[in-house]
């Protein structure tokens, strides 16, 4: 008789779970599945096998918690990410640690540990060691340690894909030099020369400049390192002021441009630059002046090139003015500084200039357009300058400008982080709050979600850094439940509903409250020389919903199961239970993974398998006092002493 009734609670539970439960359709179902392919993309059907052990009976409360715990196994493996393969993601966060990374098309793909309001500990200093002691950057690179050009490197920057031009005077070392350190600072970036050199050692005239520009093909950079030799006041930038330090006219301003060189090369700059949306990088001059030579002065005079011009003044190698280079003076706003003292890797001995500054910023600029290919110039210049490490007076000064270079500040995110969800609703990425069960599923998924910075650029972090656990709370649960929730039919069977904590969330991945879960089950109880014996099996169907601003999408129904068998002598008892765990169950994201060349973010749907491995309860009570200790395989144990009694009126 006994096997009897076991044979039919597990009978029963096969039905119950191959049923659409109370109406509700899911994956089990031929038809849903057909109906809905994505949100049953990898369903499997081993898992009831976890539905027959913990439904079993008091008999197989063993067997129960052996196969659950064994085919609930890393859901991770069965949670899906697809088409990861885009481009930059960034973000930040405020007041927490997490981890991100470029995308993918950093050639290293690394995960750097980095709290975000911190200068320091970004990346792993072993890989920043290895990348300085290599012969290549012991040769080519190690004068750029004052930029963090290491850093760049190590998150697998290196210009690729982009071109730069180099406008400069190629029958003397002066245009092999500049274009040996620009190639250095990206070595995978299209570097070409534009010879504008003549036989005699001078430049080209500016008329013919302007059509060699116009005649190259398209450039994302272009660098210019030379200058008109200037006084402060004759050939300076500060030209195109008046006597009060009051800018002149516009127009008067532009015709002075246009008469120390020719109004068709200020032309093919501005159609370049415009055009393009490219950027100009120009050379301050070397005259150890407190401004930069005229050329300088374009953006002054030509308002639309702000965003498309940088101008470089030089440092030596304790980060001060070298003694040679102009100040940024009145171009200030878009003005930054590098390290001047460069290797020419052909002559293997030094030059020293604003010259071979210059080719650093360019390199700079290729490497961070590489990373987001997104961001048009006007953004790429001003993350180089609000990334600039300040040198000088505080704050934009007339003599360093931003300040100096940093490649380790310009490629990691700047500001606030913040998750664009699919509904295009921006949310912060502070630490969501999740219930034990759900953490747990979510962090064995192992998620990669892209946030954005102040500057839209896309990185990647892990999802599971900013989920906080909250445990499970069984406490308050029991303390709360009642012996008396359910309907008995047949004095064996039973259903009802109860208040469910299981998916309790918030922040990102926000679930609404107060969600039910209907319940049927069977008790069965005997008694054996004074010792009452008795069990409970449960198993509940939930239908969650979706809180507004989450990056969750929606659930599949939610089926939960528990057991509870225990043996009571007078006023003593012994009891060993598995509370409600999710056996079967989908949570569908809608995770932001990057965004696109035209800075469209890009979503993946993705399934969280949510059946866990169960918890078990071991109780002893006296009368109305109980202890209870809850070993939970996931996540925090917990230990807890109640008295709980009733009051009748």
């Amino acid at each position: 008789m006994k096997s009897f009734k076991n044979i039919f609670i597990i009978s029963f539970a096969v039905a119950f779970t191959t049923m659409n439960a109370f109406g509700a359709p899911d994956c089990q179902s031929a038809i849903y599945r057909n109906a809905h392919p994505e949100r049953c993309q990898q369903y499997q059907t081993n898992n009831s096998n976890t539905f027959l052990a913990i439904l079993g009976g008091a008999a197989l409360v063993g067997v129960g918690v052996a196969l659950a715990s064994q085919t609930s196994g890393d859901h991770g493996k069965s949670s899906t990410i697809s088409n990861q393969n885009t481009f930059p993601r960034l973000a930040l966060s405020s007041n927490i640690t997490t981890n991100y990374e470029l995308n993918d098309l950093i050639q290293n793909k690394k995960i750097y540990s980095a709290n975000i309001d911190s200068d320091a500990g970004l990346i792993n200093t072993n890989i920043i060691n290895q990348i300085k002691n290599s012969s290549d950057y012991q040769r080519n690179q190690k004068q750029y340690d004052i930029i963090n050009f290491a850093a760049a490197t190590a998150r697998g920057l290196s210009g690729k894909n982009i071109k730069i031009n180099i406008i400069d005077d190629f029958n003397t070392y002066h245009g092999h030099s500049v274009y040996e350190i620009a190639s250095n600072i990206a070595k995978d970036a299209n570097v070409t020369k534009n010879n504008i050199g003549t036989v005699s050692g001078a430049l080209n005239s500016y008329d013919n400049i302007a059509n060699q520009i116009y005649q190259s093909e398209r450039q994302d950079i272009y660098n210019a390192s030379w200058q008109i030799e200037s006084t402060n006041d004759i050939n300076a930038a500060r030209a195109v002021y008046n006597d009060k330090n009051s800018i002149k006219t516009y127009s008067a301003a532009q015709q002075y441009m246009y008469n120390i060189t020719s109004e068709n090369f200020i032309t093919q700059i501005r159609n370049s630059a415009i055009d393009n949306d490219a950027i100009f990088v120009w050379a301050a001059g070397n005259e150890s002046k407190t401004e930069s030579g005229a050329l300088s002065a374009m953006p002054l005079a030509f308002p639309e090139l702000n965003g498309h011009f940088v101008n470089v003044v030089a440092v030596d190698n304790n980060q001060n003015i070298a003694w040679y280079s102009n100040h940024c003076g009145i171009t200030q706003n878009y003005c930054i500084a590098a390290p001047g003292s460069a290797w020419n890797t052909d002559a293997q001995n030094y030059n020293s200039g604003t010259s071979f500054a210059t080719p650093v910023v360019s390199g700079a600029i290729a490497t961070i357009k590489e990373a987001f290919p997104y961001m048009n110039a006007e953004q790429i210049t001003q993350l180089l300058f609000v990334t600039a490490k300040d040198l000088g007076e505080i704050g934009v000064d007339s003599v360093y400008g931003w300040g100096l270079l940093d490649m380790e500040r310009a490629t990691r995110p700047v500001g606030t982080p913040r998750i664009i969800l699919s509904n295009d609703t921006i949310q912060p990425l502070n630490l969501s709050n999740v219930s034990g069960i759900a953490a747990t599923a979510l962090k064995k998924a192992n998620i990669q979600i892209a946030f954005v910075d102040d500057f839209n650029r896309a990185f990647i972090t892990n999802l599971s850094d900013n989920i906080k656990v909250i445990p499970y709370g069984r406490g308050f649960e029991k303390l709360t439940e009642s012996e008396n929730d359910a309907i008995t039919l047949f004095d064996k069977f039973e259903f009802g509903f109860k208040q469910n904590y299981l998916l309790e969330s918030s922040g990102l991945v926000s679930v609404k409250t107060n969600n039910l879960t209907n319940f049927i089950g069977y008790k069965n109880s005997f008694d054996f020389h004074n010792i009452h014996f008795y069990q409970n099996a449960r198993m509940g169907v939930n239908n969650p919903v979706v809180a507004e601003n989450s990056i969750t999408s929606e659930f599949s129904n939610i089926y939960t199961a528990s057991l509870k068998v225990g043996a009571k002598y007078e006023k003593l008892s012994l009891e060993i239970a598995i509370p409600d765990t999710i056996i079967y169950g989908n949570m569908f994201l809608d995770i932001p993974v990057g965004r696109a060349n035209n800075g469209q973010m890009i979503y993946n749907k993705t399934r969280i398998n949510m059946a866990t491995s169960p918890s078990t309860e071991y109780t002893i009570k006296y009368g109305a006092l109980s202890a209870t200790f809850v070993n939970n395989p996931d996540y925090k144990n917990e230990f807890f002493i109640m008295a709980k009694t009733k009051v009748a009126f």
